[in-house]
């Protein structure tokens, strides 16, 4: 299989600050072209950092908050007047809860490492929702301050990041079932089906332009889906020497699921560790079983596909055979 070369990030945000008046420091405020790098340094030190949020899991910090996103969070203290340090709370409406967290600059200008970091239920936030959710994370009271610096950071859409495979060649280049496949072609599964006519056909299931897509393994939702693919789903028929037939689901897949993905592996232990997925797309998935997507055993020309309601299968019509799918809904 050919492996991801390339990746995409998508974020949203919506910031609204809340500031008093910073106190005096000897330390410069940081020039907002200085951000950047800040924030990318900053990302990189807790991005491994787990925090056990209200519901129980433990949540890696990088899932949260990228260099992009902690730019963002920076540019709105600077915009609020909250150096030297500030509280700042991040609220993700992907996830339940908000992360609260200590920024503060260090001595050579740099952001130190958090003193102080903890998720706490969603709410409005002012000093009296501070003071409780300070209180019931740590069981100690809030610091005193003579000034006390809050920035509240909204980001409406989650982290997204995906993996444009690097496609086979197909057609006259190719060999074997590719070569009866069109350009963007990616073979996704292609176990052999026995139809009882002493010839060999393969059921395959082709991906069109897909992207892996990986998923957050720190979360119950993430482990349940596992990692996946994206893109136009084709269901092929093949012979020995040609097509027999082939099926577009790609709506049936949206239509049963509201998406077009389909599982590719189940998360493993190591997946949350920083950097994790970029090197598992690099080994190019070595060592990494597949989620099988048909089962075909029982001499059965339909199987389910894994993790949908979404059947496929053959069946003879006249003296011809024709694919079919179905929703289970």
């Amino acid at each position: 299989m050919q492996p991801p070369f390339a990746a995409c990030a998508i974020a949203l945000a919506l910031s609204l600050s809340v500031a008093r008046a910073a106190p005096k420091s000897s330390v410069p405020a940081p020039s907002n072209d200085a951000l950047p790098a800040l924030a990318s340094s900053l990302a990189d030190r807790i991005a491994g950092k787990k925090l056990r949020a209200p519901d129980g899991s433990d949540v890696a910090l990088g899932t949260l908050l990228d260099a992009a996103r902690l730019t963002t969070c920076l540019r709105t203290v600077a915009e609020g007047g909250g150096w030297p340090a500030s509280w700042l709370i991040v609220s993700d409406s992907t996830k339940p809860f908000d992360l609260v967290m200590r920024i503060a600059l260090a001595p050579d200008g740099s952001i130190a490492d958090p003193d102080t970091a903890f998720f706490a239920s969603r709410r409005e936030w002012d000093d009296a929702a501070f003071d409780a959710a300070f209180v019931a994370a740590t069981g100690k009271k809030p610091p005193r301050e003579k000034q006390r610096n809050v920035v509240v950071q909204s980001f409406t859409k989650k982290i997204v990041t995906d993996y444009v495979y690097d496609l086979p060649a197909t057609g006259s280049r190719a060999k074997g079932l590719l070569a009866l496949l069109p350009e963007g072609s990616l073979i996704r599964e292609a176990p052999a089906v026995d139809l009882r006519d002493g010839r060999h056909h393969t059921l395959a299931i082709v991906l069109m332009r897909p992207r892996f897509v990986p998923a957050d393994c720190s979360t119950k939702e993430g482990r349940r889906t596992g990692h996946r693919d994206s893109g136009g789903i084709l269901l092929v028929l093949a012979g020995e020497t040609e097509l027999e037939d082939q099926l577009d689901i790609t709506e049936i897949v949206r239509a049963a699921t509201g998406a077009t993905l389909l599982p590719r592996f189940t998360c493993a232990p190591g997946d949350t560790a920083p950097g994790a997925i970029d090197a598992l797309v690099d080994a190019r998935f070595e060592g990494r079983e597949p989620v099988h997507l048909l089962d075909l055993s029982g001499r059965v020309a339909q199987s389910e596909i894994a993790g949908l309601p979404v059947v496929v299968g053959i069946k003879r019509v006249d003296d011809r055979f024709k694919l079919f799918a179905s929703s289970t809904n």
